[in-house]
């Protein structure tokens, strides 16, 4: 069928998103590609709505975090890998953010924005029919619950599109600079045009505040989000904005709600996933749990690790023997300890939270705070005896670079540094160009390039009519 059945404004959203995935999106080019073989009956208890919530393979496996991974400095391929790399499943766009291109997607889906915005259907779905409730005294803890849930999902979800889709953000263009669409409620038919990079941000907060509420401190499963993870996301948010002091006051609360560290002396280098794959349960340090899918472009036969990132680990460092193997290929390739499976962990932990506020306290001249919170995460990371002390004398642009350092070598490998190299680069001390060679042929991408802002997919602006991304 070629044309899209709409659906009436009138229709009950429940209803409505059961419909709309029992047609198996039959118009074949809704931007969302939400797909589904299993029967949904319409939700009606809290327990069905957090049903919903807990399909781990929608909400926590997959995480749009593909194009932020690719496109950052972590690894390389060769050139022969390149251009044999095949073209089908999700192979073009690989190939093309892996070299930065003008043409992303050439006409081919886009997994990121697809995956996102179906999450933000499944978190509006549900928001809206709790809208419809009213809990009896004993259920308001769950109703609670899945509400602070929902408003988490989609603002992650809002804030890993913002990464790729957007420009990043500065305060006074932020009313000017496009968002994106924003989509509150579970009626997809409506055309919606991209909001201002400001309404975004506002609506992610909004979500976060409202969450960080309603959350409990210590839920049943990592799967699902906590008090501490929404204040870890709002302290990840305001740090992306500048607003250092924020980002400092949610990092401390956070660090309330849980601030466990593992001593890495303690763990079996020889493992190849020394914590279980148990969804982060087995880990400490692990505050919210998500993966994204199997990435073929960075699989252990192609990916050789940057040698600028292996050369920022110290002799004494734990980190590369637990985060680095060698493939069949002959190369050395990231295992992700935190995911422990061949995926990519994005979620949230304790060390990030740590880093954000060791950042925010050095950057408001804070230093020798700054400094012991570092001192806190290499004790855990360093054989003992052999942790490298840093003193406040250096001057805060170097103390800076070593905390920026120091994020490369902790956070490996989950698509910070895509947002790094975005937030950093406003900041000419900070500022740096990538390089990939292909062919003989050097690929560039320079400090604040507007291919730090990835096109949307071209079925997207087709349907929806909303303005592209200049590259």
């Amino acid at each position: 069928m070629r044309n899209c059945i709409l659906m009436r404004k009138s229709t009950p959203s429940c209803l409505w998103l059961i419909l709309f995935i029992s047609l198996n999106m039959s118009c074949g080019k809704n931007f969302l590609e939400v797909k589904s073989d299993r029967s949904f009956t319409t939700p009606s208890k809290i327990s069905d709505f957090q049903a919903l919530m807990d399909n781990m393979i929608l909400m926590n496996y997959g995480a749009p975090n593909e194009m932020l991974l690719i496109g950052g400095e972590e690894f390389y391929i060769t050139s022969e890998i390149w251009m044999g790399f095949p073209a089908a499943y999700n192979g073009l766009p690989q190939k093309n953010a892996y070299l930065w291109a003008e043409d992303i997607y050439e006409r081919e889906k886009g997994v990121d924005w697809n995956k996102a915005y179906e999450r933000i259907l499944y978190c509006n779905l549900v928001l809206d029919g709790l809208s419809n409730m009213s809990p009896e005294q004993q259920e308001q803890s769950e109703f609670d619950e899945v509400k602070g849930i929902a408003h988490f999902h989609r603002a992650w979800n809002y804030y890993v599109l913002a990464q790729a889709f957007c420009k990043p953000y500065e305060e006074s263009s932020s009313v000017f600079d496009l968002g994106l669409p924003l989509r509150i409620e579970p009626d997809v038919t409506l055309t919606l045009p991209r909001s201002s990079l400001r309404d975004l941000y506002g609506l992610i907060i909004q979500d976060l505040e409202e969450s960080k509420e309603l959350l409990s401190s210590r839920p049943l499963v990592k799967l699902r989000p906590s008090k501490g993870a929404a204040l870890a996301m709002l302290s990840k948010v305001m740090m992306t904005m500048g607003r250092y002091e924020e980002a400092r006051s949610y990092g401390y609360l956070s660090l309330e709600e849980q601030d466990s560290l593992v001593d890495f002396n303690t763990l079996d280098a020889e493992e190849i996933f020394p914590f279980s794959f148990d969804h982060g349960e087995s880990n400490p340090e692990i505050i919210f749990y998500t993966i994204t899918n199997f990435i073929s472009i960075m699989d252990d036969r192609r990916m050789h690790i940057n040698d600028e990132l292996l050369h920022l680990y110290a002799e004494d460092d734990l980190r590369p023997a637990l985060y680095f193997m060698e493939g069949s290929a002959g190369n050395l390739h990231f295992k992700d300890i935190n995911a422990a499976t061949w995926a990519y962990f994005c979620g949230l932990s304790t060390p990030e939270v740590i880093l954000l506020v060791a950042e925010a306290e050095v950057r408001l001249n804070n230093i020798q705070t700054g400094l012991n919170l570092i001192d806190k995460l290499l004790a855990h990371r360093y054989k003992e005896g052999n942790i490298p002390i840093y003193t406040e004398n250096l001057v805060k642009k170097a103390i800076l670079e070593m905390l920026f350092e120091e994020r490369r070598r902790e956070l490996a490998f989950r698509g910070v540094r895509w947002e790094d190299l975005r937030r950093l680069n406003k900041e000419q001390d900070f500022q740096k160009t990538l390089s990939r060679e292909i062919d003989a042929q050097t690929h560039i991408l320079t400090p604040n390039s507007p291919r730090y802002v990835l096109p949307i997919p071209d079925v997207v602006i087709e349907l929806s009519g909303i303005e592209q991304n200049k590259r």
